[in-house]
């Protein structure tokens, strides 16, 4: 059993350390096009990032299912391991975050210069500009969410972690993402324009969300520490020697009294 635990441990090191080269890598392709936007010009390695990514993201669930047979197996490197799995998946949900805001819905990088449309390749006008960038803004909060609304919660332990480490880092993105927001909204008064109403940004639900998943992964945990208990005594009662020879049996019914 050790030998099959300590495999794992060597199969995740391994496995985090190529995931961790295939997040720096979408990383870089997604910076290149950044520059690329900022200086006017179309970005060129959108599909890379994007494949990249999902490659990513496929690693990482296989990653927390090895993390999972670790725990279960009460491995001293269990915690360790998930840990190391656990920023993976944040540093994915962040770069996933900047691609669809930033590349994937053609966002604008800045607001008060002319701005690149990638579809047509015209450049805003500067008075265009800011209304433009508020509308991905709220694109963005609207993708969010929908998000935020139809995401699952998991039905075990590690599901509902994985869920929730995902949680956290768009928690975070949207924490974040109130400052552009509010740096829209002066522009878009500083230069006379209305795009009203304004979708809230989803950090009311977003926080709430969090809450509850906190909740429902202290319960999940306790709730799988019991099951484990009950499972150790059960292996406890089907090996026992219940014939009346055994001269354990009187302090197993002084026990079960």
């Amino acid at each position: 059993r050790l030998e099959r635990l300590q495999r794992v441990v060597t199969k995740l090191q391994m496995e985090s350390g190529l995931c961790e080269e295939q997040l720096n890598q979408a990383d870089a392709l997604l910076q290149t096009d950044v520059r690329l936007l900022a200086a006017g010009k179309a970005p060129q390695k959108a599909a890379e990032v994007e494949r990249d990514l999902d490659k990513a993201d496929a690693m990482i669930r296989v990653l927390f299912n090895d993390v999972q047979s670790l725990k279960d197996g009460r491995h001293p490197q269990g915690e360790q391991m998930y840990r190391r799995v656990y920023r993976l998946h944040e540093r994915l949900v962040s770069i996933r975050t900047e691609y669809n805001l930033r590349l994937k819905s053609g966002a604008p990088v800045t607001t008060a210069t002319a701005v690149a449309v990638t579809s047509g390749q015209r450049r805003l006008e500067p008075d265009e500009a800011p209304l433009r960038y508020l509308q991905e803004l709220l694109a963005w909060v609207e993708e969010n969410q929908r998000r935020v609304a139809t995401a699952e919660w998991g039905a075990d332990l590690p599901t509902v972690e994985t869920h929730l480490g995902a949680h956290r880092g768009l928690h975070r993105a949207i924490e974040e993402f109130r400052a552009k927001v509010e740096r829209a909204r002066a522009d878009e008064a500083g230069q006379g324009h209305s795009c009203k109403p304004h979708p809230v940004p989803p950090q009311n639900s977003s926080k709430s969300r969090l809450r509850h998943l906190e909740s429902l992964h202290g319960f999940v945990s306790a709730a799988t520490k019991e099951l484990l208990w009950l499972s150790e005594r059960e292996e406890e009662e089907v090996a026992f020697d219940w014939s009346h020879n055994n001269p354990a049996m009187a302090a197993k019914k002084e026990s079960y009294s």
